[in-house]
């Protein structure tokens, strides 16, 4: 057993907040892919019955189902595609701007979005500048599920307009002399 000792500085984890976007275009994905192959194998099925009621019903079942499938697949796509710009736009404002400690003024709760015990919210932020001014920014959604956050800005040197939030969940802090874990 392994006895690690903190003495008054213990190591506080963080994790990055899951994004909304990506959530909704996954599961978009999922029920527009399932819906699709339903449909594509009624359509398949139509060809081997002889009864015209049959024919046309297992068409037009299969036909509107594998539509339906394909415009949530189009959707899906498209959300992820927005998460994906989003990551992006982290990641190159990561590398090539400025990073700044944010506090976290507000969190704004969309009540109509709801994932399980999850609600889609997003944070209004402070940071100073390089300048030590003050200013406000907003991330973007994500799924607030009520726990403690923290955050950073990453702003374009050039273009103050050009930012991204990140935002975690901060895991509290235990103090204590002896971790047994």
């Amino acid at each position: 057993m392994e006895n690690r000792q903190f003495g008054s500085q213990t190591p506080q984890a963080l994790t990055p907040v899951r994004n909304a976007w990506q959530l909704v275009g996954s599961v978009l994905a999922i029920v527009g892919g399932s819906l699709f192959a339903v449909g594509a194998f009624l359509l398949i099925l139509s060809i081997f019955f002889t009864g015209l009621a049959a024919v046309l019903s297992l068409a037009i079942t299969g036909g509107t189902l594998a539509l339906a499938g394909a415009i949530q697949l189009i959707i899906g796509a498209s959300f992820r595609n927005a998460s994906r710009r989003e990551q992006a736009n982290l990641a190159r404002l990561k590398v090539e701007g400025h990073s700044f400690p944010a506090e976290i003024v507000r969190i704004e709760r969309q009540p109509y979005v709801h994932v399980g015990r999850s609600t889609s919210a997003y944070a209004e932020c402070t940071y100073q500048n390089r300048d030590g001014k003050t200013c406000l920014v907003k991330s973007r959604s994500f799924l607030d599920n009520g726990q403690n956050y923290t955050a950073w800005v990453h702003v374009n040197h050039f273009d103050p307009t050009d930012y991204a939030v990140e935002v975690f969940t901060e895991m509290p802090q235990v103090s204590a002399d002896y971790d047994y874990r």
